[in-house]
């Protein structure tokens, strides 16, 4: 014993419970790219308004996680809550992430995160899984485009053929996540 008195109180500090919520408070482990999410967990024996870091990192199946990005936070109600956007990192040196490559031409990311605060450290949230598809596309608005054919390149070369809705959108569903070219067809129709 390092000769304090027995009754003396010891502090403990601890964080617990690392965990990503969404704008309501509820509990997630799924999220789009761009959305706001929360990095939240518990701690004891830290007094209010003390900061900590928080550590986001991108999980990898070889244990290489890469460092995304550090926050701080400052704890307040016996809890840490701190707001991020979700951004789209390439996943590329794992071996599940080189088999998405190949076949879908992108790969998704899943983030975790560490808290360290007055000396204590929790341990590693769960896994937020990135979702790789967006539900639409464009939206114009303009009915006078109605009906128009449209082509929709990725980058990777695949092509997407459509035309526009009554209402003059582009709409397609559950498309994956990277960068598209859009081109409309104008020329009027050859009598």
């Amino acid at each position: 014993n390092s000769g304090r008195e027995a009754g003396e109180n010891e502090k403990n500090p601890a964080i617990s419970n690392p965990h990503w919520e969404d704008a309501k408070g509820q509990a997630i482990t799924k999220a789009l790219v761009g959305d706001e999410v929360y990095l939240c967990a518990d701690v004891t024996d830290i007094a209010e308004g003390t900061t900590a870091t928080i550590k986001i990192v991108e999980k990898d199946a070889d244990g290489k996680d890469d460092p995304v990005t550090t926050l701080s936070a400052v704890v307040s109600g016996g809890k840490i809550k701190c707001r991020w956007q979700v951004k789209y990192t390439t996943d590329e040196d794992d071996v599940d992430s080189q088999k998405e490559l190949a076949e879908k031409g992108y790969t998704l990311p899943e983030y975790a995160f560490v808290v360290e605060c007055g000396g204590a450290t929790s341990g590693e949230s769960g896994v937020l899984e990135v979702r790789g598809w967006i539900k639409s596309v464009a939206k114009t608005e303009k009915s006078e485009l109605k009906n128009f054919e449209y082509l929709i390149l990725k980058t990777d070369g695949t092509k997407i053929l459509g035309k526009t809705s009554q209402n003059g959108n582009i709409e397609e569903n559950d498309l994956e996540l990277g960068d598209y070219y859009i081109g409309i067809k104008w020329e009027k129709d050859n009598e």
